[in-house]
């Protein structure tokens, strides 16, 4: 398919004819005829996956990934592949963010941002994209713990970087991902802390108004996340009949099936919706309104003061952990999961993976109860060397044994052996008879 010729001068060229018929040239310069080989058979590879619409081999991409940008155009004007993208870092970013800006959350799209401002602050901008190697992504990640970034957040903007450098390879301009082994994925939560029934109790008590008691039900009682989900709640969510509450979940609604759920309304819950139905003015269709960050950090920590109450982190995230603990105390699993809306794998990771103080000290009653439950029944069992009183029913079990006693004396063989007769080869025993069995 492909030939080399060489010039007076020692220079090389290969020749072949493209998918269209034409001949074409590739001047390979000053080579050795093994070298004008080499690239020939790979020259050979690309007009065979020109011809055929399949991909060149590994080896080949390969090849072609380590060239240079003059040889790279050489190929590129014989038709063999394509012009190699000089796209930047920032470039890449700018645009991939653009490109996604309809259609992720803003959370997301947040998390990415800083992701791009992590990159952005360790490589130079006009980096180009391809020239990014594995051993400088794994600089960036330690460099990353230089700036006392937590584990989790590290994992993150590497899993944002995997994300960003796979969408690249996907539109070839990059043959491979950098960043593809660099540690990532969640980290389990190490939040420890139980917001226990009687502290939500007390601190829904120091709350100015049935706006925030219900707010503080919602994160507690029915494990809501605050404030995407608790904002959208109107008063059709309520079903007073059936004690349900229909919950659209903005995180998950991307997931089909997952677009909402419903949760069971507890009656200390009924109790908050039902005050707070009362003071909503006529007309007001939101279960809750409140805003403003600085705000509500500022009105709760009043409300742990009047309660009580020891402060704890994540304020929202803490209290649907808790109640994630307290339903699985009571329900089976896949429906605690189901209601509080993530599967039983993301429970066990982050929510339910610590035991309460509570389910200790339940276990520790149980088994007190039980240590005096058996004292107090072994007292009214009697003994075992106790003599017996016999009743009618114990009369007739004697005779009944009696009688079992003589049949087995009566049921003796009717033939009984008394000796062996003298001179037979074959003696047999001597039996005299008894009189027949009789019952």
């Amino acid at each position: 398919m492909a030939s080399i010729s060489s010039e007076n001068n020692g220079r090389r060229i290969i020749q072949f004819v493209g998918n269209d018929g034409k001949r074409r040239s590739i001047r390979l310069g000053k080579l050795s005829m093994r070298q004008a080989e080499s690239v020939r058979v790979k020259v050979e590879n690309l007009v065979a996956a020109k011809i055929t619409g399949h991909a060149p081999s590994d080896e080949v991409s390969r090849w072609l990934a380590g060239l240079d940008d003059p040889m790279i155009n050489k190929l590129a004007r014989a038709g063999l592949t394509s012009h190699r993208n000089h796209t930047t870092l920032q470039g890449w970013l700018d645009r991939y963010l653009s490109d996604r800006e309809g259609e992720l959350k803003p959370e997301s799209l947040r998390k990415l941002r800083q992701t791009k401002d992590k990159l952005l602050a360790y490589y130079d901008p006009q980096t180009p994209l391809r020239a990014i190697t594995v051993e400088q992504a794994a600089d960036w990640r330690q460099w990353m713990k230089t700036q006392k970034l937590s584990e989790a957040a590290i994992k993150t903007h590497c899993g944002n970087a995997k994300t960003m450098a796979e969408e690249a390879v996907r539109r070839e301009l990059v043959s491979d991902n950098p960043f593809q082994h660099l540690k990532s994925g969640p980290t389990p939560s190490r939040h420890k802390r139980y917001v226990t029934p009687d502290e939500i109790d007390r601190i829904i008590d120091a709350c100015p108004n049935a706006e925030w008691k219900l707010l503080f039900g919602l994160a507690r009682y029915v494990g809501l996340r605050i404030p995407s989900e608790s904002h959208l709640l109107s008063w059709a969510d309520v079903d007073w009949e059936r004690s349900r509450l229909t919950v659209r979940s903005p995180k998950t609604e991307h997931h089909t099936g997952h677009e909402q759920r419903i949760v069971p309304v507890t009656p200390k819950l009924m109790k908050l919706l039902q005050d707070r139905f009362d003071e909503c003015d006529e007309g007001q269709q939101h279960l809750v309104a409140i805003r403003g960050k600085g705000a509500v950090i500022r009105q709760v920590r009043a409300i742990w003061k009047r309660a009580s109450v020891e402060p704890w982190a994540r304020l929202w995230q803490t209290l649907r952990q808790s109640c994630e603990k307290e339903m699985a105390m009571r329900f089976p699993q896949y429906a605690v999961s189901k209601w509080i809306g993530h599967s039983i794998t993301v429970s066990g990771r982050h929510y339910a993976n610590d035991v309460p103080d509570e389910l200790f000290q339940r276990a520790a009653e149980m088994a007190t109860i039980k240590a005096v439950q058996n004292p107090v029944q072994k007292a009214h069992e009697p003994s075992r060397n106790a003599p017996k009183q016999k009743t009618a029913t114990g009369i007739a079990d004697d005779r009944i044994s009696s009688r079992c006693e003589d049949l087995r004396n009566n049921s003796i063989s009717p033939y009984k052996q008394i000796g062996w007769s003298r001179g037979e080869s074959n003696p047999r025993p001597v039996t005299v008879s008894l009189p027949p069995l009789h019952a």
